[in-house]
């Protein structure tokens, strides 16, 4: 999966699409600009600190990729700082395929993982905001008589190092997989021991502690102290996953990682909590990825209006977990091209 081939349920489409013509929803109001907000805006925005929303968007030509990753002041609506990633066209951006949310970027955003998927032996490589690419798979060793395969999945940990799942095929053509850690793209890497298994497709989440849990086939995400679900979008830090689906977000509570059963890997939002949002359930459609206020009390989401035709604002929004009045915190259209996704909200 890949910032180029966009399945409904990870990415929004950023289109030209308009929030006046939201027939009977209440409109929402963007809130005045604050002097923090001014103030970041005066800076350098490719130096500035990313702090508020995250969200990246992704435009593409013939020879290279850009991705333009950005922070939002979430009371203003103003874009506070920018980072802007440019590699070449037979690279994908890593989201959704080799790694989640903020785990493909390294936590100053100054790093971004790519990969090149060739169907066998794909390549992870970083690329950094000054424009240089390394390939992870020319440091990682193959053992006498392995034959690599792939690098099914990747992601920064909390320490900013890059672990990498690398699979080789033994004599017999048996699969044998390890986890790499690599300190920074032009550092060796070193194995790292795991309690299970690393598999062919094997997904797997670096946790706070840096200890590695693996999580099968489905996507796990988690708060800081390893509670959250499958198939949850985020989770708030008192434990509460929100998912969306066709449209509609849910809430239920979550569960740590230790405690988990193959039965939760499987998502059933019959047993989830709908989460009401008036302003937009009418009028809009709740796109595939969400993110939490540090408080947990707020989401950021995307929702495209049902009515494509009116407007070119960009349609973030922010409501309460618990449900409730939604508020557009965009309205520019300025330099945001291409495919929109949010990653995060920090502090």
């Amino acid at each position: 999966m890949s910032i180029k081939s966009l399945p409904t349920i990870m990415f929004a489409t950023a289109t030209a699409l308009a929030l006046s013509a939201c027939g009977s929803a209440s409109t929402p109001s963007t809130p005045a600009a604050s002097a923090e907000a001014s103030s970041a805006a005066a800076t350098d925005p490719s130096t500035a600190p990313m702090s508020g929303i995250i969200f990246a968007a992704a435009d593409y030509g013939i020879d290279t990729t850009v991705t333009t990753v950005r922070a939002i002041d979430p009371q203003s609506g103003t874009i506070t700082a920018t980072r802007t990633f440019t590699f070449p066209s037979e690279y994908l951006s890593a989201p959704g395929y080799m790694c989640e949310y903020m785990q493909c970027y390294s936590p100053d955003f100054s790093r971004m993982i790519i990969a090149n998927d060739d169907g066998e032996n794909e390549k992870v490589a970083v690329v950094s905001t000054n424009g240089t690419l390394t390939v992870l798979n020319d440091a990682i060793p193959t053992p006498s008589g392995h034959t690599p395969v792939s690098n099914h999945f990747a992601q920064f940990g909390p320490d900013g190092a890059i672990y990498v799942a690398h699979i080789d095929k033994d004599a017999a053509s048996d699969r044998v997989g390890t986890i790499y850690r690599f300190p920074s793209e032009t550092e060796a890497p070193e194995a790292v021991p795991t309690n299970f298994t690393v598999e062919n497709y094997a997904r797997f989440q670096v946790m706070p502690d840096l200890s590695i849990h693996r999580t099968k086939t489905a996507v796990w995400v988690a708060n800081e102290a390893g509670v959250g679900c499958f198939g949850a979008d985020a989770v708030t830090p008192d434990g509460t996953c929100l998912t969306i689906d066709q449209g509609t977000i849910y809430s239920k509570p979550g569960t740590p990682l230790a405690q988990t059963t193959p039965e939760d890997q499987t998502l059933l939002v019959s047993n989830w909590t709908k989460v009401s949002l008036p302003s937009l359930e009418s009028t809009h459609t709740i796109e595939g990825w969400l993110a939490v206020s540090p408080d947990g009390t707020q989401m950021a989401l995307y929702a495209s209006p049902k009515d494509p035709y009116s407007d070119l604002s960009l349609h973030l929004f922010v409501a309460p977990v618990t449900g409730g009045e939604a508020t557009q915190i965009t309205t520019t259209t300025d330099d945001v091209p291409g495919v929109v996704r949010i990653l995060g909200w920090t502090q």
